[in-house]
């Protein structure tokens, strides 16, 4: 999305008219014209298009610029460099008249901080200007690369980065270019004669491998660099072989112990892929990447850093000389300071002191740590679980800081997403401790007694979520009857609802606002209502639990992964072999207004425990001495988001992919067929074990590894802004339609191995009024981009989920026969 920027002074913007509105040179130009319009951003921007107009002045004005051309500057190039498009012309199209602007998409784009708009005329004449620039603030912080020069193929093809704006010579010096300008290249690579969307390099052109050495405008702090390469094996073109990164503060030496990655060599597709290497947190301002070849031509298209800047100080890094040259150096009365004080035996001894009182209070400091872990642990030992229950508390936890855009003073903060997490409006809910998608994340309007609404009405209504621990009527009755007579009064309301849309059929579509339920999901409810019945949560003896690790932490308590014996199995029986489970506890700051009574919990776990799908994480039991906690299916891999980062390239296929959103759709096909509404469909949100299975769950919520996936919204609490639909953003409606669109940014996730967040040139501001134009609904909104490799009737699915009216998105029903449908290869 290309966004104005807003630095031209506004007697000069296209479409005004204060004072005559326009800016004219004193004297008529020609092709060497010496007076300029100059707009000084302040800061590094990345331009894209560029619009002018004549002056109009009340139509009275005839002065307009039938061409001109574009130098702009920035700090690293300390020169003013004139601006070339993709085709090598300099000379831009200006207008033909004083009222209709001009826009010109600018390919290549433009890295400046300053632009001049020179006009040009090929005979004298008179000019006026409005100008106005379109782009972004260049948060990406690189301020130049260099690399050696690319070679050329046999075929005449050009593999230089033709669009570098430093240095050229043997080596590129100081500069921007292709690497960095968002532009992918295909499968082939011969696109063009003239100038490829690579830069490639030959391995007997040089004696040493291909070196990139990055600079930015600030120390970093980096997680991981994506390198997009070309591996057309068939033509000697292969993915390196190994990188080696590393870093720099002050770029004279580069820091020791690189980080090493070595690819596996693919000689089956010759698709293009990114490869991500992750990089730890390095700190540096400075990045060299070495590639070592595999074949004899490497290519490369792209390079993205994920980082963020540095907090803190830190000097440059200095040469440290060799034992041998240090013997060399003659003993002299001008000793630096610190060198003679290490031959003075009190400051020798004055240090060895400070030292060893450091020491000793580090150690006091981690007995004190461990001595208080220890007695916090819920689970430490089942005598100690009352006190210990009462002494334990949650902890906040905020995993970002704020960052700054210079020149529109936006601060953007990553969300504290452990307050309240999805209560709003009720508050009784926010220690429930089980599986949110009971009653947070998936919501269950048709349980509450008082609801008159039938089944199948699934899109007419806001949902609300059920208050299970404060509903007066249900917490009187006894537990076994609640359940059987709820799930009998949803059963007999939904075949009153049947008989109605079957009188009433208006040959209406499967998308229509009243839509009638198929008889599988007439099954599915009064096998719930059965599973309701006779589901009894068996108790799970704490002693068969062994607590591995922290997974999450919320308003609701704590979740770790443990693993368990004595796991029951689907018909019951109990399995002797250990596996991993998920532990949900109830937290313990709750009051006792709050805290659930054993009833409450009871009927709230049964009923998650009555969700019969494959593609769900079930209920395996519960814990009912406090503190409380329910037992919860895991899979060995962890979570979908994690699982695809982490891949190798390649190693996940196209087939493997679909398999992958299949089982999604088909859990959440369930979940609509019981009007479940899950409010946080996300990758992080699923499971996956071996043989590629899933399960939908919601441990991603308050996973802290995903905090900075979650905005406030006006103050509000966090919400996953860029998978959430529009109307549950700006209205807090959620739907099972909501899901839908939830589910095709999940589908974006998935197809793109989860390495490129959902509108990623977008900051948070940016993609909250995104959304914003669907609610005005001015044809201004912008899709997600599709992908490389995704299919497209895979992306006209995605759209339609995306469109404006829930009613004209589809339902899960669909997208899972759709998705059925294309994997077993019949025409969709």
């Amino acid at each position: 999305m290309r966004t104005l920027l807003k630095t031209v002074n506004y007697l000069y913007r296209l479409n005004q008219e204060i004072k005559g509105g326009a800016w004219c040179p004193k004297s008529q130009i020609t092709t060497e014209s010496t007076e300029w319009l100059e707009i000084d951003l302040h800061s590094v921007h990345v331009i894209t298009g560029a619009g002018t107009q004549g002056r109009f002045g009340n139509g009275q004005g005839a002065e307009y610029a039938e061409a001109y051309v574009l130098e702009y500057w920035r700090p690293k190039l300390g020169k003013w460099v004139r601006y070339r498009a993709a085709d090598g012309q300099e000379i831009l199209t200006g207008n033909t008249n004083t009222y209709l602007e001009k826009k010109n998409h600018l390919e290549p784009p433009i890295w400046a901080s300053k632009i001049r708009f020179i006009p040009y005329s090929s005979h004298r004449r008179t000019v006026c200007m409005r100008v106005e620039l379109y782009g972004c603030y260049w948060s990406v912080g690189i301020a130049s690369y260099s690399m050696p020069k690319g070679d050329k193929r046999s075929n005449g093809v050009e593999l230089t980065d033709m669009i570098y704006d430093g240095q050229w010579g043997d080596e590129l010096r100081g500069g921007l270019g292709q690497l960095v300008d968002g532009q992918f290249g295909g499968d082939e690579i011969r696109e063009a004669a003239k100038s490829s969307a690579w830069v490639g390099w030959r391995n007997d052109s040089r004696p040493n491998p291909p070196v990139i050495t990055f600079e930015f405008d600030k120390v970093r702090e980096f997680s991981a660099v994506h390198l997009y390469c070309n591996n057309k094996f068939m033509r000697d073109v292969q993915v390196f072989s190994e990188a080696i990164i590393t870093f720099s503060i002050g770029g004279r030496h580069f820091q020791d112990e690189p980080i090493r990655y070595t690819t596996v060599e693919d000689n089956i597709f010759e698709s293009s892929r990114n490869v991500s290497i992750k990089l730890h947190h390095r700190i540096g301002k400075w990045v060299r990447i070495e590639l070592h070849f595999s074949a004899r031509w490497i290519l490369i298209s792209e390079v993205l850093f994920d980082s963020d800047v540095a907090q803190g100080n830190y000097t440059p890094e200095i040469l440290k000389p060799s034992t041998k040259d240090k013997t060399k150096i003659p003993p002299t009365k001008d000793l630096p300071i610190s060198t003679a004080h290490q031959e003075d035996p009190l400051y020798m001894a004055i240090v060895v002191g400070v030292l060893t009182a450091l020491v000793i209070l580090l150690a006091v400091a981690v007995f004190l740590i461990i001595h208080r872990h220890r007695h916090r642990k819920c689970f430490a030992s089942p005598l100690a679980k009352t006190a210990i229950a009462q002494k334990r508390t949650v902890e906040n936890y905020n995993p970002c800081g704020t960052s700054m855009l210079p020149e529109n003073k936006m601060i953007i903060e990553c969300p504290d997403v452990k307050s309240d997490e999805y209560q709003e409006p009720y508050q009784a809910l926010k220690c429930t401790p089980y599986f949110s998608y009971s009653t947070v994340l998936l919501e269950m309007k048709d349980f509450v007694k008082d609801s008159n609404t039938a089944l199948s009405d699934s899109s007419n209504y806001d949902y609300a979520v059920p208050e299970l621990s404060s509903a007066p009527l249900l917490t009187k009755r006894r537990l076994a009857d609640s359940l059987s007579d709820r799930a009998t009064e949803l059963v007999s309301d939904h075949m009153e609802t049947l008989d109605m849309e079957t009188r009433r059929s208006a040959a209406g579509s499967i998308r229509s606002k009243h839509s009638t339920r198929s008889p599988s999901q007439q099954e599915i409810l009064i096998d719930l209502k059965r599973r309701l019945e006779n589901t009894n949560v068996i108790e799970f003896p704490r002693h068969r639990l062994r607590m591995i690790s922290k997974l999450a932490e919320g308003a609701f308590g704590t979740v770790y992964v443990a693993e368990a014996d004595g796991v029951p199995e689907y018909n019951g029986t109990i399995t002797s072999e250990k596996r991993l489970v998920a532990v949900k506890f109830l937290c313990h700051d709750a009051s006792a207004k709050e805290r659930y009574i054993m009833d409450d919990f009871e009927r709230d776990v049964r009923i998650l425990a009555a969700l019969s799908s494959p593609h769900l994480a079930r209920v395996l039991g519960a814990c009912r001495s406090p503190p409380l906690a329910v037992v919860l299916e895991y899979l060995e891999l962890g979570d979908l988001c994690a699982f695809l980062r982490s891949s190798p390239a390649g190693s996940v296929t196209a087939g493997t992919l679909l398999h992958i959103a299949t089982q999604i759709a088909a859990g959440m096909h369930y979940l609509e067929s019981l009007n479940f509404v899950h409010r946080d469909l996300a990758t992080r949100n699923c499971l996956i074990g071996k043989g590629y299975q899933i399960k939908i769950s919601d441990f991603g919520t308050d996973n802290e590894a995903y905090a900075c996936d979650y905005y406030k919204v006006d103050g509000r609490i966090p919400l996953p802004l860029r998978w959430a639909a529009w109307e549950s953003v700006l209205m807090g409606k959620y739907t099972t339609k909501s899901d839908v669109w939830a589910f095709a940014v999940t589908l974006h996730e998935i197809f793109t191995i989860c390495r490129r967040r959902p509108y990623e040139h977008l900051t948070e501001a940016e993609v909250l009024e995104n959304l914003s134009h669907l609610q005005a609904d001015d044809g201004l909104f912008e899709y997600i981009d599709r992908c490389p490799g995704l299919p497209r009737d895979m992306y006209e699915l995605m759209c339609e989920c995306w469109r404006r009216d829930e009613i004209d998105r589809p339902t899960f029903a669909e997208i899972h026969l759709f998705l059925q449908r294309k994997g077993l290869g019949y025409p969709s």
